[in-house]
């Protein structure tokens, strides 16, 4: 093999230093082009000590800390202005220019009607709820979820009004969370799988960065009184979401926890705000249906609970056993069912999804409260 003068390592700020090293010991190297973009995700490193030994770091990053000269690709093709407009004053100190072709009226396109679905805006949950996902420590929203697969399902209805023109839809759905991105992909199913010229991608914001989509909508997930956010606040994650859109960005949220964590994404609040581009969720009828049904049974849920755990007699102590029943014969008799028994060790793989998952909910809320 003839050694290569020239070598070339693109995504190179995802690259660790060490990893460099690798291709840089080809023979008969001269010189080397290395390709990145600092201001998004950089390598990942597991170790908390080898992180903030520097690990992680890239030749990219060391090279242009020292002052080597770099040189920006300044004109970007992807996405509609409207898109690119945020990302490119707070990450890049407007260096980055539009190119003519997402300047033309029709690289606009305004998949749904009404101006929430314009090219860009911000969809605030202001109901939504955050908690751990049932197995493990990510978190979810599942209000913010049930909304997702609404504006999926009305994009569909459109998609099929295309049917024998060609015409083709990618959807990407973002979060940060991959509790979040396995309660999509568990609501969406396998519906829209081998949807000939419609497809929908649900990732985590890692798992998208170098892909691009039609249409990108994120589920920021968080919703708390407190303005806590965690990792959601790192600038490279938010540049990754907010830069993998070409016509429609759709970011769901909620504003007053966004607002309140003195990140980034406060200050995006506020842009959507001053560009008009802002809007609360039950302003879209399929929306606030959606989302209204969601919290009922989420607070149907709760009431079941509590009326298990105040005894319906007076001076009446219930077990968790007994409980348990309770809450099932409540849950029967709230949704019409014909079953008159409660539920047994050797029957309750026979019920659906939906109830079992409740029945789960149900045990923890009682196992929390010390029952005997």
């Amino acid at each position: 093999m003839e050694p290569f003068k020239f070598l070339v390592i693109d995504e190179a700020a995802q690259l660790k230093e060490s990893e460099t090293t690798i291709p840089l010991q080809l023979p008969g190297v001269q010189h080397a082009v290395l390709i990145g973009d600092e201001n998004q995700l950089p390598a990942m490193v597991k170790s908390s000590v080898s992180d903030k030994a520097g690990f992680g770091r890239s030749l990219f990053e060391r090279l242009s800390s020292l002052g080597h000269t770099k040189h920006l690709l300044n004109i970007q093709y992807r996405m509609h202005p409207s898109i690119s407009s945020f990302p490119n004053s707070n990450f890049y100190g407007d260096q980055i220019s539009d190119s003519p072709n997402v300047k033309k009226e029709s690289y606009r396109n305004n998949f749904l009607p009404g101006q929430m679905f314009g090219p860009y805006s911000f969809i605030n949950i202001a109901g939504g709820k955050e908690e751990h996902e049932n197995a493990g420590c990510s978190l979810r929203n599942m209000i913010e979820a049930s909304a997702v697969v609404i504006i999926v399902q009305k994009l569909y209805k459109v998609y099929k009004a295309w049917i024998g023109s060609k015409k083709k839809l990618s959807i990407g759905v973002v979060s940060p969370y991959n509790g979040q991105v396995v309660a999509i992909q568990q609501k969406l199913g396998r519906l829209y799988d081998n949807r000939d010229g419609f497809s929908v991608r649900v990732k985590s914001v890692d798992g998208f960065q170098g892909s691009e989509e039609d249409i990108i909508i994120i589920s920021t997930v968080r919703s708390n009184s407190g303005g806590s956010i965690g990792f959601l606040s790192k600038p490279q994650r938010v540049n990754v979401a907010l830069t993998r859109a070409r016509h429609c960005l759709w970011i769901l949220g909620n504003e007053r926890t966004l607002t309140r964590s003195n990140s980034v994404w406060g200050t995006l609040v506020r842009d959507a705000k001053y560009r008009r581009c802002f809007f609360n969720a039950d302003e879209d009828e399929d929306l606030a249906r959606a989302m209204f049904a969601r919290r009922r049974n989420v607070d149907e849920d709760k009431d079941l609970a509590t009326r298990a755990i105040v005894a319906p007699k007076r001076n009446v102590l219930y077990s968790k056993a007994d409980a348990e029943k309770l809450c099932f014969q409540l849950m029967a008799e709230r949704d019409g069912s014909t079953r008159k028994k409660p539920v047994d060790s050797e029957d309750e793989s026979q019920l659906d999804e939906e109830t079992s998952c409740r029945l789960e909910k149900l045990r923890q809320r009682l196992a929390a409260l010390n029952f005997m």
